[in-house]
């Protein structure tokens, strides 16, 4: 599958459909909500997106806080996982990251999702913990650059 990984900002045309993506995808319980989605992160963040055909594949965010990036909102849309997708976007991710001088990424994971992020570097830290806002479990890891 050929796609591309692109950055894209608030203005793009296919910005507030990364937003529903982010929101429906994310948790499949759909307790995500547009403004858990629309934090006051969203405006200093990076957004990528996968894309095919104008087709969103996947999407997601990171934030750089002093030397720190931090991944969230990573989501392949559920006919395109397996593919490639989330890989490509996740090595999009740790290439910004280095480039804008962080030292580490952190993020939270689905407990489904460790394994994949296993298999790039990234360690868990500290014990499985429940998402208060989503009352859902979730896996701090970090991938240190």
């Amino acid at each position: 599958m050929l796609y591309s990984v692109e950055e894209i900002d608030k203005e793009h045309d296919l910005y507030e459909p990364t937003v529903a993506m982010r929101q429906v995808d994310l948790y499949p319980v759909g307790r995500v909500t547009r403004s858990y989605i629309l934090d006051d992160l969203e405006d200093t963040s990076t957004l990528l997106i996968a894309l095919k055909n104008r087709t969103l594949l996947g999407c997601g965010r990171l934030t750089i806080v002093g030397d720190v990036a931090r991944l969230s909102h990573m989501v392949v849309g559920e006919e395109f996982r397996f593919s490639g997708v989330g890989s490509s976007l996740l090595k999009k991710f740790v290439e910004a990251s280095k480039e804008k001088g962080a030292v580490k990424i952190e993020l939270e994971s689905t407990p489904e999702a460790v394994p994949f992020f296993e298999r790039f570097g990234f360690h868990r830290v500290g014990e499985a913990k429940k998402l208060d806002i989503l009352d859902l479990p979730a896996v701090d890891m970090e991938l240190r650059l």
